[in-house]
């Protein structure tokens, strides 16, 4: 194999009614044993210079899987074979090619700002991907997000002083935990690490 194809969603909400996938070949001898899926990326952004390069910290799908660009793109070789596709996290929010609008995500934050800082909005913006690793969000859009999840349990940690107020958003019954389903079919790596904290949630449901 001296190539593998590369099928790059593409779509631009400003003047596009359907996306597609391009194909672009990339010949192996441009790639070397560190190379990420970002730096595939640049190789795809000097073959068209009309391709829109998402942030080297973003998340993409392929195969349903989340990933990060940062993902070394000779073990997705491996796992995915020698054409495969990459899609924005979440082609319903796509605006710009494997870029999103996630206002929704940021929106979920209203509900934490009056327990935590500026420095823990930081924190809380590095969780973006869980907030649209599963396909609850299809039948609640109500739904807060495994992000906010996760992230509460850091806030636990910080403020257990604050414990009553971050244990009420987790559980709310319109948007909260319990809605929550497994993301080993949505994450390409480390779902264990949080379904131990989401499991660990739910049992403090009792004793908030």
């Amino acid at each position: 194999m001296r190539s593998f194809i590369l099928r790059v969603f593409r779509f631009d909400a400003s003047r596009d009614y359907e996306f597609y996938y391009k194909p672009y070949e990339i010949n192996l001898k441009d790639i070397n044993d560190s190379s990420t899926l970002y730096d595939v990326l640049g190789l795809v952004k000097q073959q068209d210079r009309y391709f829109n390069m998402p942030d080297c910290n973003e998340f993409v799908r392929i195969e349903n899987k989340v990933l990060s660009l940062n993902t070394n793109i000779n073990e997705l070789i491996k796992k995915f074979g020698n054409d495969f596709c990459v899609s924005a996290i979440d082609l319903k929010r796509a605006k710009l090619d494997l870029m999103c609008d996630d206002s929704d995500f940021i929106k979920v934050f209203d509900y934490f700002k009056n327990i935590c800082n500026a420095d823990d909005y930081k924190d809380y913006l590095t969780y973006k991907f869980l907030y649209y690793a599963s396909d609850i969000h299809e039948y609640n859009d109500e739904f807060l997000g495994d992000s906010a999840f996760v992230f509460a349990n850091k806030l636990l940690e910080k403020y257990p002083n604050k414990r009553k107020d971050i244990l009420d958003i987790v559980f709310d019954k319109e948007k909260g935990i319990e809605y929550s389903v497994s993301l080993k079919p949505f994450l390409y790596s480390d779902y264990e690490k949080y379904e131990e904290i989401k499991n660990s949630l739910k049992h403090q449901k009792e004793i908030r």
